[in-house]
């Protein structure tokens, strides 16, 4: 059965006769490339094509056959002839790996935004207007969507809703990345796991670099899991040396708890939270404690939305000490390297004797 009905074959000859017709015209600022990565799985690419139709009026397409059989190769060589030069195919002779696929695509691309789909997702329409409305967000280098699988966001990130938010947790499900920033930091490296360390690796480069990655909460993926090749040893051994690679040029990555006095004022809170960004913009994580009223200023500054490593908690009106000691206790039983930081100068961790020094949150945040 060919892979281009007569319905697709309609659709696709309606784009093209459509007046006035031009891809960078209709979509000129930001222009997008959707790169897809294929390696088999026929019927999971096929769906993944299929929902990219509703966007190739206002995007190109670039297939990578990774090395495809033939009857998946026939599949994408179909499909990419009736796109015309609305796609590019590029086929490997044999599958040369994930990221090396993805980075010679992403070379080949001249698109304002690049936009890596895995052939395991579906793209809605939805998902392409909020990632192009937020390419407009300051210093935007990457753009993702909240997938559960690839994500673990704290439950006051959902509650409140928030239309995008920082983030130093990424996943290759569907991943949008800048052009101005793909020509500061490159590509991905390609020595590392091609996994998390390695999209860990890109995110701090982009940081470094002053470029933001942005996360949509309300816009929700599959995040369906990579094919895995080789042994499980020899994937720990990538892992280790990944690991290794990435520790000795971005240091440890760590997880705190912190309080803040009830009298701490208004300014010390912001500055606070300011630190707190910083650092989490270089992929620390952040238990922050706030009595009610500071809670509620908080959340007026949108703090419950400043970064996927901030999660806020309210401490109890009645006891809030007895509230801060039971949450990070249950917090260190899940982490047990979780450190309790006080950021005011002579005030303790109450509960808590082991508290590192003040002026840590500085140094986390610029070093």
């Amino acid at each position: 059965m060919p892979f281009i009905n007569d319905e697709w074959l309609f659709l696709l000859q309606n784009l093209t006769a459509s007046p006035g017709y031009d891809l960078y015209k209709i979509m000129s600022n930001p222009s997008l490339d959707i790169i897809i990565p294929v390696w088999n799985n026929p019927a999971e690419t096929r769906s993944c094509l299929v929902s990219v139709m509703d966007s190739i009026n206002i995007a190109r397409l670039i297939i990578v056959n990774n090395g495809c059989d033939r009857p998946t190769e026939l599949m994408l060589e179909e499909f990419s002839d009736h796109l015309g030069d609305r796609a590019i195919y590029m086929t490997m002779e044999r599958n040369i790996g994930f990221i090396p696929a993805v980075n010679i695509a992403l070379d080949r691309s001249d698109a304002d935004w690049a936009l890596l789909l895995r052939p395991t997702e579906t793209l809605s329409n939805e998902c392409v207007q909020q990632i192009l409305a937020t390419t407009q967000k300051e210093q935007a280098g990457i753009i993702i969507p909240y997938s559960p699988a690839e994500h673990s966001l704290a439950p006051n990130i959902l509650k409140e809703s928030c239309p995008c938010i920082e983030t130093s947790s990424l996943g290759f499900s569907t991943l949008a990345l800048s052009k101005k920033m793909r020509e500061k930091i490159s590509v991905f490296d390609e020595e590392m796991d091609g996994g998390q360390f390695c999209l860990s690796d890109y995110c701090q480069r982009a940081n470094e670099n002053n470029f933001r990655a942005y996360l949509l909460p309300g816009i929700k993926t599959k995040g369906l899991p990579l094919t895995k090749f080789g042994s499980l040893e020899r994937r720990q051994k990538m892992t280790e040396a990944a690991l290794k690679t990435f520790t000795n040029r971005w240091g440890l990555k760590k997880h705190f708890a912190i309080y803040l006095p009830k009298e701490t004022a208004p300014e010390n809170l912001s500055e606070t939270l300011a630190l707190l960004l910083d650092a989490a913009r270089r992929g620390h994580r952040f238990e922050i404690f706030l009595h009610r009223k500071q809670y509620l200023l908080a959340k007026e500054q949108r703090a419950t939305c400043l970064h996927t490593g901030i999660t806020l908690h309210q401490l109890s009106a009645l006891t809030p000490h007895r509230t801060l000691k039971r949450s990070v206790e249950k917090l260190k039983a899940t982490n047990p390297e979780i450190q309790t930081v006080s950021p005011v100068d002579g005030i303790p961790f109450p509960g808590f004797s082991s508290t590192i020094s003040t002026d840590l949150l500085t140094r986390l945040a610029r070093d």
